[in-house]
């Protein structure tokens, strides 16, 4: 978020404001993932999604609820189970790539190019902040600017190899 400073034609960061509504919304949406991923017969992807989640952490104060990943990502596990199919390992992982938090990348304001890749460090690591508990904001955050994309950051095939390979390490490891 910017706005244009009244002296020279240079965008200035504003600060997103945080929203309790955004927040209580999140809240409850996460309280049914572990249920909704039993009731599709995929309880194995619980810290799946949850490292997935984490890479895009922080993100959703610069996108706003409408686009925060872990309330749309509930949505789409209840979506599914109301189609009443059977969700293949396969189907989830590109259902899970196809919203669009995946379509976003991110700059540091100092820098000329977007260079933010959620497979090689999380949205809150590269913005340089810590999270707050109760809130959503990045405190010591350096400023940045996100940019939606057409597509998938990294390529949908990627996205979903990833995904795929941290599901596989999660049975692995319950073995």
């Amino acid at each position: 978020m910017c706005r244009v400073t009244d002296d020279e034609d240079r965008f200035t960061p504003i600060a997103p404001v945080h929203s309790k509504f955004h927040l209580g919304l999140r809240q409850g949406f996460q309280k049914i993932v572990p249920g909704s991923l039993a009731k599709i017969g995929a309880p194995e992807w619980l810290p799946v999604i949850e490292a997935w989640w984490r890479r895009y952490d922080g993100l959703e104060v610069y996108v706003g609820p409408l686009i925060d990943h872990r309330v749309m990502g509930s949505q789409k596990l209840r979506d599914l189970i109301a189609t009443g199919e059977p969700v293949t390992a396969e189907r989830l992982a590109a259902e899970l790539v196809g919203m669009r938090h995946t379509h976003y990348t991110a700059r540091r304001f100092h820098e000329s190019e977007f260079s933010w890749n959620p497979m090689q460090e999380s949205f809150e690591c590269f913005a340089e902040g810590e999270r707050q508990e109760d809130r959503l904001e990045i405190v010591g955050a350096r400023q940045v600017e996100v940019q939606e994309l057409s597509q998938p950051n990294p390529s949908r095939e990627v996205l979903e190899m990833w995904l795929l390979s941290q599901l596989v390490r999660a049975q692995v490891a319950q073995v």
